[in-house]
């Protein structure tokens, strides 16, 4: 795996699709995701994605950002109960905290959801190389100027990761200790590193910008792509199998399946 790419190099069935089926397949990923609001229907889309990521070699970059999943679904448990409405046995009742079984079964849900996106995301771009998903995108009539940015922010987004374990390592070796106390503690003295971390990001994209100006880069041109091939019938039998999950997850939502 390279430093500027989350991109692994593997010869799985998957990395061998065309990016326009992967695109379905993550596609379908999604949707059974979000469709549901109970967190054990849920949790199916989840398993799925992260087994398939752990498959193709995405470990690494799972363990990499495996600080904001967490975070974020943390953050879900705490905040969603708050908007949605109270129901079944009261499970916690604290002083003014007071969380019944729905209460906790949607925000769970939520969290489930938000980790399905991230995961089926880095499946995305751990099996389809940067060049590979804007072609992809470009195929299925994306706008060449949206492909190109999704395509530079994805290659960016390594480039940021590493800046930042650099600035890490400079202010450690100037006497910044980032491994002492509890969380808040920790999290405090993480502030120094912002600043540098932004500047950096922000230069490294400064650079980029006067580098495709200088060679008279215009997003408004049509675009060709080497490589470019039609479907083979592995790939339209993602296609079918991701069409088919989707309509199947809308049968059951419709149905009353998957609901609190």
């Amino acid at each position: 795996m390279s430093a500027a790419s989350l991109y692994v190099d593997r010869a799985s069935p998957i990395h061998r699709l065309d990016p326009r089926s992967t695109l379905a397949l993550v596609t379908a990923v999604f949707v059974a995701g979000y469709a549901f609001d109970d967190p054990r229907y849920a949790a199916v889309p989840l398993a799925a994605a992260f087994v398939a990521l752990v498959a193709v070699g995405g470990w690494q970059n799972f363990k990499r950002l495996s600080p904001i999943v967490a975070a974020l679904f943390l953050v879900g448990l705490v905040v969603w109960p708050a908007f949605t409405a109270p129901g079944g046995p009261t499970l916690v009742a604290v002083g003014p905290v007071v969380l019944s079984e729905r209460e906790l079964l949607f925000a769970l849900a939520r969290s489930e959801r938000i980790a399905v996106f991230i995961v089926g995301g880095l499946l995305f771009v751990t099996t389809t190389a940067n060049e590979e998903i804007v072609r992809g995108m470009r195929q299925v009539g994306v706008p060449y100027a949206f492909c190109f940015a999704v395509g530079t922010a994805l290659r960016l987004f390594p480039t940021f990761l590493e800046a930042a374990g650099t600035v890490k390592q400079a202010q450690e070796a100037r006497g910044l200790d980032l491994s002492d106390g509890g969380p808040i503690a920790r999290l405090r003295r993480s502030v120094p590193l912002l600043i540098p971390v932004f500047m950096t990001a922000f230069r490294n994209v400064n650079t980029q910008s006067m580098a495709l100006e200088a060679r008279g880069f215009d997003t408004r041109r049509e675009r060709t792509f080497y490589g470019a091939r039609p479907l083979s019938a592995a790939d339209w039998a993602v296609v079918v199998a991701a069409v088919g999950v989707v309509v199947g997850v809308v049968w059951l939502r419709l149905s009353g399946y998957g609901m609190l």
